[in-house]
C-alpha cells in the first residue's frame, strides 16, 4: 500500500533547496545584471546590422 504524499515534507524540500539558491543570485546579481546588459547590447547590433544588409540588398536589386 502506498503511504499518502506528505505535502508538508514536500514544501520542507522545496524551501530548502531555493533558499540557497535565491542566496546565490543575490550575491550576484550585479554580475548577472552586466552580463544581462551586454548580452542586450550584442542582441541589439547583431539585429541592426542583419537590417542594414537586408535594405542594402533590397537597395541593389531594383
Amino acid at each position: 500500500m502506498r503511504a499518502p504524499f506528505d505535502i508538508e515534507f514536500a514544501l520542507k524540500g522545496i524551501i530548502g533547496t531555493v533558499s540557497p539558491v535565491l542566496g546565490v543570485v543575490t550575491s550576484f546579481q550585479e554580475q548577472i545584471e552586466w552580463h544581462l546588459r551586454i548580452a542586450s547590447l550584442v542582441v541589439g547590433l547583431a539585429v541592426g546590422v542583419l537590417s542594414l544588409v537586408a535594405m542594402i540588398r533590397k537597395l541593389r536589386k531594383r
